[in-house]
């Protein structure tokens, strides 16, 4: 990441040790952080930190408490905690600020930061910015140095967490029900059997023993197929997949046929419509969710709204619209009813609200989407130039819209993180949508570089 600025997408990450990840920028961000807080909340700094199961974790706590600490500030640790589970502490116990480290989905090598203000959201883009501005003198001018020293922090329990999930479904009842749940060895591991069992359902945990190098190792979100087949071999209703931050999920259902997050939005669309609770007949939804989704809301007259891919885009359009719920294909969805962020475990929940209300299998619940075939293609860049100032291509961009218009998608856009342009094309035909992509590719190699 450049050095001239600390936040991505989703807070600051990297690899432990490497910018911007380095113990002098946790702490500095710390001092940084606190200081924004005492202008915003008047001298109050209360501040509330949960982690994944990541080895670097308990470090970087330790870091982040001392500065804080050096700041006159109170700081209490939720532990292990699913990222949802802290932004709702931060909103419920009078904190001025959760932290959450993770790196969600990412491998354990990685870690990351995520802050949630009192009210339980992300901080914005505009408020990321206005704490770079304090925390780089504090950087550069090498006057501020980490001092580390062992803290032990107060402590307080994520079990008033599970308790609130549990009151968003205030009226489901699992007894019978036979539920697996990969726990991706991350933050969900200590919190799925308690959530599920207590509704009374019969659990089969899998990766839910963390040892601070196996988070998300071929497993999770990323990898839900032996989830799946626990599934069957099981004879479950459902299966469940979660990433390390417990922020995401996949699902199966009872034949082990693996379904994302177009589905959760298609079926619990379809539930909130029959229930008539989905606000403004709305579903906010990412560019990257596929063009089924938004044939299936069309034909029961639901509208849906494409926000920029991130879940913070998402959040920004549900509350623009005054939307339910909303999400990404990846399967971060957001009930902005109960929820300031994506929610694994509360999505979980209210897919089997749903299979009770509707008093049906998940696999009939699932069945009205169908998906188009997709194709994303890559092309290698040497600079991200505006498509519509490349004529030969934004040529073929036009000719391609127009053939897809009404029956299928075009999606283009360069790579936040790698040079490379993404051509994601959707349609009826697959050979047809094969030879867009290629066109549209050659024709971007010939200008910018060279296909992937």
């Amino acid at each position: 990441m450049e050095k001239s600025k600390l936040f991505g997408t989703d807070g600051i990450r990297g690899e432990f040790g490497e910018w911007p990840l380095t113990e002098e920028v946790v702490y500095n961000v710390s001092l940084a952080i606190s200081a924004w807080l005492r202008k915003k909340h008047k001298n109050k700094i209360k501040v509330v930190i949960g982690k994944d199961t990541r080895r670097s974790c308990s470090k970087i706590e330790q870091i982040f408490a001392n500065g804080f600490k050096r700041a006159g500030g109170k700081v209490y640790s939720a532990g292990v905690i699913p990222t949802p589970g802290l932004a709702y502490l931060a909103n419920t116990m009078d904190a001025e600020l959760g932290v959450m480290i993770s790196a969600s989905h990412n491998p354990w090598r990685d870690n990351g930061i995520k802050f949630f203000k009192h009210n339980g959201f992300k901080l914005s883009e505009k408020e990321e910015r206005a704490i770079e501005r304090i925390a780089f003198p504090l950087l550069f001018d090498n006057k501020v140095k980490p001092k580390i020293n062992k803290i032990t922090l107060q402590k307080t329990s994520g079990q008033v967490y599970i308790e609130h999930l549990k009151k968003c479904v205030f009226d489901l009842d699992l007894s019978g029900k036979r539920i697996v749940a990969d726990c991706a060895n991350g933050a969900v591991s200590a919190y799925a059997r308690i959530l599920f069992e207590s509704l009374g359902a019969k659990v089969f945990l899998i990766n839910n023993k963390p040892d601070g190098v196996n988070i998300n190792r071929n497993c999770g979100s990323l990898h839900p197929q032996g989830m799946a087949d626990l599934v069957k071999m099981k004879k479950a209703d459902i299966g469940f997949s979660f990433d390390g931050d417990g922020d995401r999920v996949l699902f199966s259902d009872e034949k082990g046929k693996i379904l994302d997050g177009d589905f959760i939005m298609s079926l619990i669309a379809m539930h909130f419509m029959r229930r008539k609770c989905l606000l403004n007949n709305t579903v906010v939804a990412t560019s990257m969710s596929n063009f089924g989704l938004e044939k299936f809301l069309e034909a029961i007259n639901v509208r849906l709204i494409r926000a920029d891919v991130g879940d913070k885009y998402v959040l920004e359009e549900l509350i623009k619209n005054k939307a339910s719920f909303g999400g990404e294909q990846s399967g971060h969805i957001i009930f902005l009813e109960h929820a300031t962020t994506g929610d694994g475990m509360l999505s979980a929940l209210k897919i089997l609200q749903a299979m009770q209300r509707e008093k049906k299998k998940i696999s009939v619940l699932a069945a009205g989407l169908k998906k188009y075939p997709q194709l994303i293609k890559n092309v290698r860049v040497t600079q991200r130039k505006d498509f519509k100032k490349m004529p030969a291509v934004w040529k073929k961009i036009t000719e391609a819209q127009n053939k897809l218009k009404n029956n299928g998608r075009l999606v283009m856009r360069y790579s936040g993180t790698e040079p490379l342009a993404r051509i994601m094309v959707e349609g009826q035909n697959k050979r047809e949508i094969k030879m867009i992509a290629d066109s549209i590719a050659q024709s971007i190699e010939n200008e910018l570089g060279e296909s992937k």
